[in-house]
């Protein structure tokens, strides 16, 4: 009986089924970063403008349809914040390019499997203007032997360029996972609409003037003690809404531009590696001075000053303590590209997507004409079958959400997005533009058919962005579920680019002089193929006797741009003789000082790789020392403030920006003398708070009488006490008289004057 009532029990319990296995609990956040930068060539076609080759463009291996850059003014770099809790593993990767191109995401999936490394990626670009380009697969016009329009803004594909570029981000993604610490996030928005503009007037009788993103919102990660309670800080996501197009379709250098000047400037001010994340920049373009600074001194400038603003929201976003269990989601969602899930009848739009649309009435002014859809006329693209790209969603905490757009999207179109993911319930619903596939302009139906510039680089017209809110939505209402997977996109092929060898080892062609503060110093030196790698140089100053390393900031070493400009050029030119085999390949490093620059010995340190005979070797080149001294060139204004107190504005020669004749490219004058003052009129001679000075006046009545002018900021000049007189004053300044904070000074007396 008791064998009996084992065996039934036995019975029953073989026919339940096992337990399920409780779901693995999330840890605590981990985080870590890292950048590494791309070394794509000097000679590299730029991205972003439809540019033409000046007839002193030098010509490249790296270039074909485009001009070839010509030296580096800020190397572009990838820079990754590693997430992790345990369950989630999340690379959100940021890239100084033009834009994401789906061969670039393919290729880096597959790299990081087959590595081993399973974590989700968000690849997004900062959209500079003066990036790289040469990465993005063709789009032909009507067939195959089309012209291929993204070659009219992105030169022509290379695969060598790409595969340069997966290795470098890889690495980066590496680098961050094996820097991971415990960490706590806060978050905070500040307005920061000085710093962009709105760039699409089409769309200001749907929205109104001057519609824009002007938020900036820091995402800050501090490092945690056992506890969970912050210790220090490790890095910060910038989420802000800027075009990088500062510099010109003329510029021949390249560039980080407006979102990398940003992120370089608010790093230096914060001392940890913040990093630039876009958002709706589709319409957006950045602010020009006030003071018309342009170019890199523009860039300096906005950098500088966006920093202060971003240093302040960093200190306001301090998390508290971090959660034991952290909430870390990625979702994807493939988006079928196809025309007629897009909502088009047949007939109504380009089966495979089409360019060079023409709407708002085929150029209405300014958005004063919107066009029916049957009114619109574009260059159909070669066919191609339907495919799924991305739309991923990033979940941290209860209070951000990351959502990736692949292209550039408009402020209106985004907005409604926030609105449609409200349900969430983050605090914080943050739009990531130019993110993991390009597909051009993301608007509003009634937006893109106001017309101007950004349809006709649209590849799916009016219905695009309408559809991608619509399958945002329902991916929203679906996280839980199973998603539809993105396609991996054919990896095409093209032949490496070939070294060319130096006719003989590295040396130094130009040394740089000895001069007062604002001369440019030139170091000048023979090294290798670009090719090879961008030459490290680093400014070196004597200190006690022993020469170290410049530091920009406390935690950014002073090596090549923006501080040393790098320009290249090779003999024979590429376009002179495309197959050379040996040419002389000569660096020169521009190092222009400010009014500010500190005093002392000087030397500038090169390192690189070159080619000689076949034989690539590293090397290291040292200039002579040379000596920075005080300037001693201010000069002096009189002026009246507020009628009756004399004023003297002390002045640093001018510095416009030079330019090229042929293609106005810069080529002097690219540092940042004064932000509050316009370079064509010399910047301010800023002595210490409160400093005085002392000054021979000669009344109207010819009466003589040494006074002291104390300094205002306010008008940015020394004062006198109110005056009574009427007529010519004349006051003269002993050389020497107009010192400011840093020892520059006048080196003769100044004879000033002006009538009240």
């Amino acid at each position: 009986m008791k064998w009996s009532l084992c065996l039934g029990l036995l019975l029953s319990l073989s026919a339940c089924p096992p337990p399920q296995p409780m779901p693995p609990k999330p840890g605590p956040l981990r985080g870590g970063t890292a950048t590494v930068k791309l070394d794509l060539p000097v000679g590299m076609a730029m991205g972003g403008y439809l540019r033409t080759k000046p007839g002193s463009d030098p010509g490249s291996t790296w270039a074909r349809q485009f001009p070839s850059s010509r030296g580096m003014h800020t190397e572009p770099t990838a820079r990754t914040l590693a997430l992790t809790n345990g369950i989630e593993r999340l690379a959100i990767v940021r890239l100084d390019l033009t834009i994401v191109s789906p061969t670039l995401r393919t290729r880096i999936r597959a790299a990081l499997k087959a590595a081993g490394e399973t974590a989700d990626v968000v690849l997004y670009a900062t959209h500079t203007h003066a990036g790289p380009s040469r990465f993005m697969p063709p789009a032909h016009l009507g067939d195959p032997n089309g012209t291929d329009f993204v070659a009219l803004v992105m030169d022509h594909y290379d695969s060598e360029v790409e595969l340069r570029l997966v290795e470098k981000i890889v690495a980066s993604i590496n680098q961050a996972f094996s820097a991971l610490e415990p960490v706590s996030y806060g978050v905070a928005t500040v307005e920061a609409g000085d710093f962009n503009n709105d760039r699409r007037c089409e769309n200001d009788l749907i929205y109104g003037y001057d519609f824009r993103d002007t938020r900036a919102t820091v995402i800050r990660f501090d490092v945690v003690d056992e506890s969970g309670a912050p210790i220090r800080p490790l890095t910060a996501l910038v989420h802000y809404a800027m075009h990088g197009t500062v510099l010109d379709s003329d510029n021949t250098l390249q560039s980080t531009d407006g979102p990398g000047a940003m992120e370089l400037y608010a790093s230096d001010a914060i001392n940890v590696p913040i990093q630039y994340l876009q958002g709706a920049a589709g319409d957006v373009s950045p602010r020009g001075s006030p003071f018309g600074h342009s170019a890199m001194q523009n860039l300096e400038r906005q950098g500088k000053a966006s920093a202060k603003l971003i240093a302040e929201a960093f200190v306001r976003a301090a998390p508290g303590n971090a959660a034991a269990e952290a909430r870390l989601e990625f979702f994807e969602h493939g988006t079928l590209i196809d025309r007629a899930t897009m909502g088009y009848a047949q007939g109504e739009f380009p089966e495979s997507g089409g360019l060079q649309c023409q709407a708002g009435g085929m150029g209405g002014p300014c958005g004063s004409i919107k066009s029916t859809p049957d009114q619109v006329f574009c260059l159909p693209l070669e066919r191609r079958r339907p495919f799924r790209t991305s739309l991923s969603l990033v979940r941290l905490g209860e209070d951000v959400v990351l959502f990736t757009l692949p292209g550039e999207p408009g402020t209106g179109l985004t907005r409604k997005m926030e609105t449609a993911l409200a349900g969430l319930g983050s605090t914080y619903t943050l739009p990531v533009g130019y993110s993991q596939d390009h597909f051009g302009y993301l608007l509003e139906e009634d937006d893109w058919l106001r017309g101007g510039y950004e349809p006709t680089v649209s590849a799916f017209g009016w219905k695009f962005g309408p559809y991608l809110l619509a399958e945002l939505e329902g991916f929203a209402a679906t996280l839980g579920q199973e998603q539809p997977a993105v396609d991996a996109t054919p990896l095409p092929e093209t032949p490496a680019h070939p070294v060319t060898d130096a006719p003989r080892a590295p040396n130094i062609v130009t040394e740089p002089q000895d001069g007062q503060r604002t001369l440019t110093h030139v170091f000048a030196f023979e090294g290798g193929d670009p090719t090879l790698g961008m030459p490290q140089v680093s400014l070196e100053q004597r200190v006690n006797g022993a020469f170290t390393q410049v530091m920009a900031s406390p935690t950014r070493p002073l090596i090549n741009g923006p501080e040393l400009l790098a320009r290249y050029a090779a003999t024979p030119r590429f376009k002179d003789d495309e197959n050379a085999t040996t040419r002389t390949h000569v660096w020169t490093i521009q190092f222009e000082t400010t009014p500010s620059t500190a005093l002392g010995e000087y030397r500038l340190v090169a390192r690189g790789r070159s080619q000689v005979g076949g034989a690539i070797s590293s090397y290291e080149l040292i200039s002579r020392t040379f000596t920075v001294s005080a300037s001693t060139a201010i000069n002096g204004t009189l002026k009246l403030v507020g009628g009756d107190k004399l004023a003297i504005d002390g002045r640093f020669p001018p510095n416009p920006t030079l330019r090229a004749s042929d293609i106005d490219d810069v080529i002097g004058h690219f540092r940042l003398f004064d932000a509050d003052a316009n370079p064509s009129q010399g910047a301010h001679a800023h002595p210490l708070p409160g400093a005085t000075l002392m000054a021979m006046v000669t009344l109207p009545d010819l009466t003589s009488a040494m006074q002291t002018f104390t300094w205002s900021d306010t008008d940015n000049a020394w004062l006198s006490a109110p005056v009574t007189q009427t007529g010519n004053f004349q006051v003269t300044v002993a050389a020497g008289g107009l010192r400011d904070a840093h020892g520059n000074e006048n080196a003769s007396a100044l004879m000033l004057s002006v009538s009240r």
